[in-house]
């Protein structure tokens, strides 16, 4: 029950207006991405499994960090900017 609070918590602690505003402007959506580096499974590892309620920026260094060399694959396949991917 305790952990369920402290989610509660941090969903509300959520500013989904400041994160509509700050990345609807980015086209690329998880799934368009390619499956080596989609979030989804390390979404599922750190909030369901390790209970770790982690902000966007915390979330993004261990993806980031995770992820980085399948991320510049992608970028260079794609001809996508490093800075394009690290806006969200």
């Amino acid at each position: 029950m305790k952990n369920l609070i402290k989610f509660e918590k941090f969903l509300q602690s959520v500013d989904l207006n400041a994160y509509r505003d700050k990345y609807k402007s980015i086209k690329i959506v998880e799934m368009d991405l390619p499956k080596e580096i989609q979030a989804i499974p390390l979404l599922y590892k750190v909030y369901w499994d390790e209970q770790r309620f982690l902000n966007y920026d915390e979330f993004y260094k261990e993806y980031f960090g995770k992820y980085r060399r399948e991320i510049t694959v992608f970028q260079r396949r794609t001809g996508m900017c490093p800075k394009c991917f690290k806006k969200g």
